[in-house]
């Protein structure tokens, strides 16, 4: 049996943790229901001095959380893909002094073209479809965040997420699903693999829905818009991840986000502003 990577599980962990930080202020940004729990609970303390500390201990708190969140992910996770076959082989190979460029370049091209490719899609049907049916404050949320807090989101979603919904969650239904659906040397079965891509996927954009809950009121619409168009990027990563290993979809994130978040923002302000201003339903 092999020996767990410990290096590997480290690194992973110092760059969960960062992304977790770096998404902080675009959080706050967009959920100012959150601002106002935070100020509530500051001012519900009374006594001298206590006041100050409300807020940084529920940052301290948060970051506990992650702490223990992105750890056991991380362990489990990298348990479950080296059973499975998947994980880090690139990363892996850096630390084992083997040289990595010219893997890198077999798998960067395809992760940045297919993240644009899954921004892209995700893009047209949001103008063209979702956005004159859910609420404005979900047609123009990015338009109303700072950029820079837009770019450290996408730290966020390249790292965490990618940690938590591939390296964790399909690794494990991978490793689940093998136990009954396995090829006749005792390998998971290819239909394993896309099994426990596309509920992961699904699963990712479910994720998303306690964070909509806080912007505006869930609809069946909001939720198909959730489910489909974070089940498009997570079903392109998870085919990364497959095929490359874990860098590859953490690139391929990491580019969807770019477009989402920044490039995309002025054009989708614009088509948001261009629709009759009763066309788009009010949050509640």
């Amino acid at each position: 049996m092999n020996a767990f990577p410990w290096t590997v599980y480290f690194i992973l962990l110092a760059a969960g943790l960062l992304g977790s930080a770096a998404v902080i202020p675009y959080a706050l940004a967009i959920n100012p229901k959150a601002v106002a729990l935070m100020k509530e609970n500051a001012s519900g303390i009374s006594q001298p001095g206590k006041q100050r500390l409300a807020t940084p201990v529920l940052v301290l708190i948060s970051g506990l959380q992650s702490l223990v969140l992105i750890g056991l992910a991380t362990f489990l996770g990298l348990l479950a893909a080296g059973q499975v076959g998947l994980g880090t082989p690139t990363l892996q190979a850096g630390l084992e002094g083997r040289p990595v460029m010219e893997t890198i370049m077999a798998w960067a091209p395809a992760s940045v073209l297919l993240g644009l490719t899954a921004g892209v899609v995700m893009l047209v049907l949001e103008g063209c479809y979702f956005m004159p049916r859910i609420p404005r404050a979900l047609a123009s949320l990015d338009s109303k965040t700072a950029f820079w807090k837009r770019v450290l989101a996408c730290f966020y979603g390249g790292i965490v997420e990618e940690i938590l919904l591939r390296l964790f969650l399909m690794s494990a239904l991978v490793w689940l699903f093998g136990l009954f659906w396995r090829t006749v040397v005792g390998q998971p079965a290819p239909g394993a693999f896309w099994l426990a891509n596309v509920l992961a996927a699904v699963l990712f954009g479910a994720s998303h829905l306690p964070a909509t809950t806080l912007i505006a009121t869930l609809t069946p619409t909001v939720v198909a818009r959730a489910l489909l168009l974070n089940a498009v990027a997570g079903a392109t990563c998870g085919y990364l991840y497959m095929r490359y290993g874990l860098e590859a979809a953490m690139l391929s994130h990491f580019s969807l986000d770019i477009l989402l978040h920044l490039i995309a923002t002025p054009f989708m302000r614009r088509r948001a502003n261009s629709l009759p201003r009763d066309s788009v339903p009010q949050a509640t």
